[in-house]
């Protein structure tokens, strides 16, 4: 019987997290015509932020309670599964999700955040190292709306903004959808793999990543049909960015987390990969098409079989 209602709320959840992803990204979409921001800024800041809340809300939950395995594994394993299950099964969904110059640059930088937090995993992360993670995000942000490239990109503006404060009403609601119905399936899928005696290092970098990686998956698959590249695309470089920077910073400042060389040795490298094998398809393709997708979700998927069964 409690295996029957989690499963339920599982799919309860999943079916607001889709509604509230599809009303999210259109006045998302809206708003950057509205105040003439480009959509991949939108995607790359106010998208990547909301998507990744609930990432900041189960890592740093769990860190402030002592238990760094799911902390930890909730940011790497979110990462490896924005690029690897996200982007894989978005690309083979919706074949030629164009990559722009400014979105290649984007990349760039998330291979070298990517590289800076491996550093300070190694010997463990103190509140020290969450306050550079912090503040290195806010000077990324500030670089954001001064990249020129950036600019280039704005779509056309809409004249009448009397529209903007229902987008932004609609925007935070669909947001709220977003956010419920990942907590509703993050829960669900949580006492179901504790049901199956599965550790907490391991819930945290399949089950949870996976569940706190649906916002993701939702907002970024229904851009992609709708389109709009930017915010697709932008909306995984930037929830890695967030998730490495913000929410590991703000998780090691709730707890120090010591160093754990199971997750360090055996997903970070994947990560890292997974980081690496994106910039080089973009790079090399300039689209990403149902070749790249079944590559990117078949290391995913060997990921999660090694995590089950090796």
């Amino acid at each position: 019987m409690e295996f029957t209602t989690d499963f339920i709320f599982f799919a309860i959840g999943l079916l607001v997290l889709l509604k509230g992803a599809s009303i999210f990204t259109d006045n998302a979409s809206r708003i950057a015509k509205s105040i003439g921001v480009s959509d991949i800024v939108i995607g790359l800041t106010l998208v990547a932020f909301t998507t990744s809340l609930p990432e900041l809300a189960v890592s740093v939950l769990s860190a402030f309670r002592g238990i760094p395995g799911i902390a930890l594994g909730n940011v790497i394993g979110s990462n490896i599964a924005n690029i690897g299950l996200v982007l894989g099964i978005a690309a083979i969904v919706t074949p030629g999700i164009a990559t722009r110059k400014s979105e290649l640059r984007q990349s760039y930088i998330m291979i070298i955040v990517t590289f800076i937090a491996t550093l300070f995993l190694l010997d463990g992360l103190t509140p020290i190292d969450g306050i550079i993670l912090i503040a290195g995000l806010f000077g990324y942000v500030y670089y954001l709306y001064k990249d020129k490239d950036l600019k280039e990109n704005i779509i056309e503006k809409i004249v009448d903004r009397s529209s903007l404060p229902k987008g932004l009403t609609l925007c935070l609601i669909g947001a709220a959808g977003v956010l419920i119905g990942a907590e509703l399936m993050v829960s669900a899928s949580t006492s179901i793999a504790s049901g199956f005696g599965i550790t907490e290092s391991v819930i945290g970098l399949t089950i949870i990543a996976i569940g706190t990686s649906l916002p993701e998956m939702a907002t970024s698959i229904t851009a992609a049909f709708k389109k709009l590249e930017g915010i697709a695309l932008g909306n995984i470089i930037g929830s890695n960015i967030f998730n490495l920077m913000m929410v590991m910073g703000l998780s090691a400042i709730a707890g120090t987390m010591p160093a754990d060389f199971s997750i360090i040795s055996q997903s970070v490298p994947v990560m890292i990969m997974l980081s690496v094998i994106l910039v080089i398809l973009m790079k090399t393709e300039n689209k990403l098409g149902r070749v790249e997708g079944i590559a990117l979700l078949s290391i995913y998927s060997f990921f999660i079989y090694m995590k089950f069964f090796l």
